[in-house]
């Protein structure tokens, strides 16, 4: 059968293809283990993760869609075993001598992928689990299946394997928010996502239908196609209910009056006895209840509620109905329904945000027990009043703060707002900690961020998505972003605040420290009144201005250490001093400052080890300023910047840069061109803009031979491509070049994986940015619209100078160009972040200093920045260019907008 996968890969059947985000945060688990089980009800998009795991698996996959009653024989022959397979494997769990099972040469590296295991007769479905717990060079299994009778999960999880559920699988609301533009071509309202994953469960087929029903009918309105419910009812019906014994079905139905099912309930309720055993039944071997954690409450999805609720209707009399929901309304426990982590909020408790706000705020008086910018013992012990003093030591950088926030969640146990929040605290010191090179545990920032949703603590589940960003999955690397744009929509100036810092921290993890950013957060903080966090910002801000090597850095870092003495923020403090020593230009004053920083963490009880990490992040060269600020292209050149920033790059096998002008080395070896024709050096530098594509001989026969296609000229061509692989390849046998390819008639400059392309790299960038602005993912726009800006150091080819072959590709590249730094411009004046526009803007100015619409965003950037001088000389700029162009001046000159 011909399969869809690369030629290193085979199936025994085709790999199912579906439309679905990526799930990189479950299938990375796979990588990991010897087997892997997927098991949720139908519908949650177990098939879908499957055939992403296959995809990206290295080696060969066999993939079996198991049939129903399928036995042993049959399985094994799909698979690809041979004949006397079941004895031996039989021998292999039973402590016999074992032989591995081989296919093709050996089966080490395969992947077998078993979907609907359910479906299987028993023995084969015992057959498939002992496969999977076989160890190498046996083949990785993975099996997808729906929740049954007798299924060996917990033997599954005792061999080691690893097992997704239907929690796992369901799309959290920031997950659907991304979903449906990418997927769906439909942006869901704001504000709907979070009842919308309450309704569904988050269920995958649930949230196509939404999609679907909003495609066909966008004039009822979102709000409007949830609250009816009638878009996912018939799939409910015939893949949920249908498949249940009628016996649970008819239970289901009997008490969906209940939001809240439990067996005394039920048992009031219906009267039967066996009320337990049927609510166990319906969410263990059947899925279709969710089990709270105490394991006695049950809870069915609203969607799933509305449904049965319409069968109750159409089956009892009116007088019935009253009479049973009067006596659901006498016996209902709605009481909210806790997390997976099985805490929930004590009735009575005080709220902590309180005083937890005036510690972030460095307003110490407000807060029992800290004086003076220092925690106490004192003051009450309760584990709320212990994670804001957590809170408030790791503000001020002091070593103790994690023993804090352990304390607090031993004592938290059962309080659900404490417990989370202190969770989050936990694993947000645990990354700050680590740094930029440490792990981000992304399963429990999940698990914090939906149990908060699910508990209506909004701001704290925004919290852990921010946190989220910092991971290595490409889905989540926006989440900052997000966040930041809620804030902003909702009118949370404090959430917004932190959603920035968290961008600015996205960006250190990037190796691209951003000086827009950075002033961006302190501007937030100053607003807010916020000096604790000011504080740190102000010294980030310092070290970073002091590795590029900019004006009155120094200065600068002065005043943030000062700024961190007055608010008592030991931490900042010591960070401060370390952009003072990278910013000073005297070496003994500066190993003085730096001895000042590391005693002034080591008072703090600050780890030395941690300063000098985030000293050599944020001192990282690769962020926003140079172009934009003034500063040098290459960072500070201080000899006592951090060893990242000083550190020599690594080198590719090639690097071709056009941008700005010719550079073409290999292996980090230039060439002698004076040893090369001319005419096959500019041939050169044609491939090289061109790198990675195949360039037609007629376009270099047009280029250099005025496009006579002659044998002679054919002939010209081909001595030339010859000299060039002679001459960059003097090592390898005539035609055994990999630099320079042949296609047919066309000829490409290869680029091997590590190889480097200015032109290439600055092309991908501005089409993954325009990818992300119709998409509505405007930090992602942003960011890749800044990566282009980088790499475009200048025109195309300079020295090359009017040249026809070049023109043309030139003029495209600076329209390019030009654009990106409109649209990047134009992303932050929307975000609020008027002097990072105001940058973009000017940027594209330098580009192109006749692009009206970057004047206009000029204007307005300086207009909202409060920068009257800069907004002046804009305007100024604006009418010198419209009169250049013969435009007379207009009153509209005074307020182009």
């Amino acid at each position: 059968m011909t399969s869809l996968l690369p030629a290193q890969q085979w199936t025994a059947f085709r790999i199912p293809v579906s439309e679905t985000m990526s799930r990189g945060r479950l299938t990375e688990q796979f990588t990991r283990c010897p087997s892997g089980l997927v098991v949720a009800p139908p519908g949650f998009g177990k098939t879908a993760l499957l055939a992403q795991a296959a995809r990206a698996h290295p080696g060969p996959v066999t993939w079996y869609q198991a049939r129903p009653g399928a036995d042993q024989r049959e399985l094994l022959t799909a698979l690809g075993y041979p004949p006397d397979t079941p004895a031996e494997l039989a021998g292999v769990s039973g402590g016999s001598r074992q032989r591995p099972l081989r296919r093709d040469g050996g089966a080490a590296g395969r992947l077998v992928v078993i979907d609907d295991m359910h479906l299987l007769s028993p023995a084969a479905q015992a057959l498939a689990v002992r496969l999977g717990q076989l160890a190498p060079p046996h083949p990785l299994v993975l099996i997808g299946t729906r929740p049954a009778t007798g299924l060996p999960v917990a033997a599954m999880e005792a061999s080691s394997a690893t097992v997704v559920n239907a929690d796992a699988l369901r799309f959290r609301s920031w997950e659907v928010e991304d979903l449906f533009p990418r997927l769906y071509g439909t942006a869901l309202r704001p504000g709907i996502a979070v009842p919308l994953v309450r309704a569904t469960g988050g269920r995958a087929a649930m949230l196509r239908l939404f999609g679907r029903a909003v495609a066909a009918d966008p004039d009822a309105g979102q709000e409007q196609i949830l609250t009816d419910g009638s878009f996912g009812r018939a799939y409910l019906e015939r893949e949920v209910l249908a498949p249940l014994p009628d016996r649970l079905g008819r239970f289901l139905t009997e008490t969906c009056l209940l939001s809240r099912l439990t067996a005394d309930a039920c048992h009031a309720l219906t009267g039967r006895t066996d009320s337990a055993e049927m609510l166990y039944s319906l969410a263990h071997e059947h899925g279709v209840l969710r089990a709270a954690p105490d394991g006695h409450t049950y809870v069915a999805e609203p969607l799933l509620r509305a449904c049965l609720r319409a069968r109750l209707t159409h089956t009892l009399t009116d007088v019935e109905l009253a009479r049973l929901s009067g006596r659901a309304a006498a016996g209902a426990d709605d009481r909210q329904d806790p997390p997976s982590s099985a805490v929930r909020r004590r009735p009575g408790t005080a709220d902590w945000t309180g005083p937890l706000r005036a510690v972030v705020a460095g307003t110490p008086d407000l807060f029992p027990g800290r004086s003076a910018g220092h925690v106490t013992g004192t003051g009450s012990s309760s584990s709320a009043t212990l994670l804001v003093q957590g809170v408030a030591a790791a503000l001020a950088g002091d070593g103790t703060a994690g023993d804090t926030v352990r304390r607090a969640l031993a004592e938290a146990t059962e309080d659900a707002l404490v417990v989370l929040s202190g969770q989050l605290v936990r694993v947000a010191l645990a990354v700050l900690a680590a740094g930029p090179a440490g792990p981000v545990p992304y399963p429990e920032l999940q698990r914090i961020a939906y149990d908060a949703e699910r508990l209506d603590l909004l701001w704290l589940s925004r919290a852990a998505r921010c946190l989220l960003g910092l991971g290595p999955h490409p889905e989540d690397a926006g989440q900052p972003g997000v966040v930041l744009e809620e804030c902003t929509r909702l009118g949370d100036a404090e959430g917004a605040a932190l959603a920035a810092t968290a961008v600015c921290l996205r960006s250190v993890w990037r190796g691209r420290p951003g000086i827009g950013e950075l002033e961006d957060v302190v501007r937030r903080f100053r607003a807010l009144g916020w000096g604790t966090p000011e504080a740190w910002g102000r010294a980030a801000l310092a070290v970073v201005e002091a590795a590029r090597d900019l004006p009155d850095a120094e200065q600068r870092a002065a005043q943030a250490e000062a700024f961190a003495r007055s608010a008592g923020v030991p931490g900042a403090r010591a960070l401060a001093i370390g952009a003072m020593a990278l910013a000073t230009p005297d070496a003994a004053n500066r190993v003085e400052l730096q001895e000042a920083a590391w005693s002034t963490a080591r008072s703090a009880r600050l780890p030395v080890s941690g300063l000098r990490s985030w000293l050599t992040a944020l001192a990282s060269p690769a962020g926003d300023g140079a172009a934009a600020t003034g500063g040098t292209r290459g960072g500070g050149q201080h000899a006592s910047a951090s060893p990242r920033a000083h550190a020599a790059p690594s080198v590719p096998g090639m690097t071709v840069r056009c941008l700005g002008g010719f550079e073409f080395t290999l292996a980090g070896r230039a060439h002698d061109w004076a040893k090369l024709r001319p005419r096959a050096q500019a041939l050169l530098r044609l491939l090289a803009v061109r790198a990675g594509q195949a360039v037609h001989r007629d376009h270099l026969l047009l280029a250099f031979w005025d496009g006579v296609a002659t044998p002679s000229t054919l002939h010209n061509l081909q001595v030339t491509i010859s000299s060039l692989r002679s001459f960059l390849e003097p090592e390898r046998p005539r035609g055994g070049s990999r630099l320079i390819a042949r296609q047919g008639d066309s000829y490409r400059l290869v680029l091997a994986p590590g190889d480097v392309s200015d032109v290439a790299a600055f092309e991908r960038a501005v089409r993954d940015g325009r990818r992300s602005r119709a998409q509505q993912r405007p930090e992602e726009a942003a960011d890749a619209f800044r990566t282009a800006l980088d790499h475009y150091a200048g025109e195309l080819l300079p020295g090359d100078g009017p040249a026809e072959w070049v023109v043309a590709d030139r003029e495209r590249l600076r329209r390019e160009a030009a654009n990106a730094a409109v649209a990047l411009a134009e992303i932050r004046l929307d975000q609020d972040r008027p002097v990072e526009a105001a940058e973009a803007a000017e940027r594209c100015l330098e580009i192109d200093g006749h692009r009206d619409a970057a004047w206009r965003v000029l204007i307005r950037a300086c207009d909202a920045a409060g920068l009257a001088a800069d907004s002046a000389r804009a305007r100024r700029g604006y009418s010198a260019m419209l009169a250049s162009l013969g435009i007379p001046p207009s009153g509209m000159l005074s307020h182009p907008m």
